[in-house]
């Protein structure tokens, strides 16, 4: 990649989102490797056997030109096309949305960008539970934004979690201990199985939506995720 006076070359993409612009061009969002989410004008782009490969989920080699809200693609080059089927593709979708309502503009974040690579992929070849994907990826664009849940220490004494012990999720400070089970705790075991991202019994999947859950939702703010509503199955 290279980025000299407003021009990128080069750069590193997965297409969030793409709209008709006019007769024949379409206004793409992007999520890139260096740049973070840019917004760009394929002058016509659509049509043609090249065009067809800017859809969302590919992962594609880009430049523009450009210094504001809305550059202007210069070059485009598929890397890679997303094979996702039946629940992957709203899986997809929800993992698209996510990254275009958290990430700013222009906002290098490469550890997302390579997070949403890897929960593509793993949704395309299907070799674990498309919940569990998503949990691990909720839990990763949470660390990379700053709101990582640490699920080794009571967030009260510092002490290393009791795996027979249950714990409350304090939004502001983390996990503290209570002193008895409930509907909204959840046992010291079942949060590591979310830390080391093994997930493999249902209370921990069933744990990890519900705590994910609490923690985007306050960064997301009121408007509903339109995705959601495509899995109610996993109730992402």
């Amino acid at each position: 990649m290279t980025s000299v006076a407003g021009r990128v070359t080069g750069e590193p993409a997965v297409i969030l989102h793409v709209r008709p612009y006019r007769e024949t061009s379409a206004i793409l969002s992007l999520l890139t490797l260096h740049h973070g989410r840019v917004a760009l004008v394929g002058r016509g782009v659509r049509g043609g056997k090249k065009g067809s490969a800017l859809q969302p989920f590919n992962r594609m080699t880009v430049g523009w030109v450009g210094r504001g809200s809305l550059g202007t693609l210069t070059a485009y080059e598929a890397e890679g096309f997303a094979s996702l089927r039946g629940t992957a593709v709203a899986a997809g979708f929800y993992v698209l949305e996510l990254v275009s309502r958290l990430v700013g503009e222009h906002e290098s974040v490469p550890g997302i960008f390579a997070g949403t690579c890897w929960c593509l992929e793993r949704l395309e070849q299907g070799d674990r539970p498309v919940d569990v994907s998503l949990r691990c990826f909720e839990k990763l664009l949470l660390e990379e934004l700053g709101y990582g849940l640490n699920f080794s220490r009571d967030a009260e004494t510092g002490e290393a979690l009791d795996g027979e012990a249950h714990y409350l999720l304090s939004p502001e400070t983390g996990f503290v201990r209570a002193p008895r089970a409930s509907d909204q705790t959840v046992s010291g075991s079942v949060l590591a199985e979310i830390a080391d991202e093994s997930m493999g019994s249902k209370a921990s999947r069933v744990a990890a939506k519900r705590l994910f859950r609490a923690a985007l939702d306050p960064l997301l703010g009121p408007r509903p995720i339109a995705s959601r509503r495509l899995l109610p199955g996993l109730r992402a």
